[in-house]
């Protein structure tokens, strides 16, 4: 049950299944990157498909709704909201481009959103899937090396 809960926690929030992981359920260095990384790819993989095809059928069936729902053709439409998260994400696809996103998806965004983003701003690029693996692989041993070796000094009482 153990390793059920791991690899599905990993494959939404993979940056808070390290201390679950190696704290509560006490798995090795090994054991700790081997189910979280199962878990991060499978999560790559399901919702890369699953925003595809929401993608998909958003331009397939809103998109043009929304243009012959339009009284007027000259009316203008509605003007664009920029949050700070969409202006820090804007930033990092315009300054450092697929492996940017990719590198931040483990940590500061979350399997889902960067999955999403990556196939709605480079869908042309098969290697998304290989930046968002292999930036899940090298963030795992990152958080498992920092958890492993760092637990004393941390959580010592």
């Amino acid at each position: 049950m153990d390793i059920l809960i791991t690899i599905l926690l990993g494959s939404f929030k993979f940056a808070m299944t390290f201390p679950l992981a190696i704290l509560e359920f006490h798995f090795s260095f090994f054991e700790t990157i081997l189910w979280i990384n199962i878990g991060g790819v499978a999560g790559v993989l399901f919702f890369s498909i699953l925003s595809d095809n929401i993608i998909q059928w958003f331009n397939r069936k809103v998109m043009p709704r929304r243009y012959r729902n339009r009284k007027r053709p000259a009316e203008k439409a509605h003007k664009k909201v920029f949050t700070k998260r969409n202006r820090r994400i804007i930033k990092i696809r315009q300054k450092y481009g697929l492996w940017g996103i990719a590198a931040t998806t483990p940590v500061l965004l979350s399997i889902p959103v960067g999955a999403f983003l990556a196939v709605r701003y480079y869908s042309h690029s098969r290697s998304r899937y290989l930046w968002l693996i292999g930036s899940n692989l090298v963030w795992s041993f990152i958080y498992t090396s920092f958890y492993m070796f760092c637990q004393d000094l941390l959580f010592s009482r």
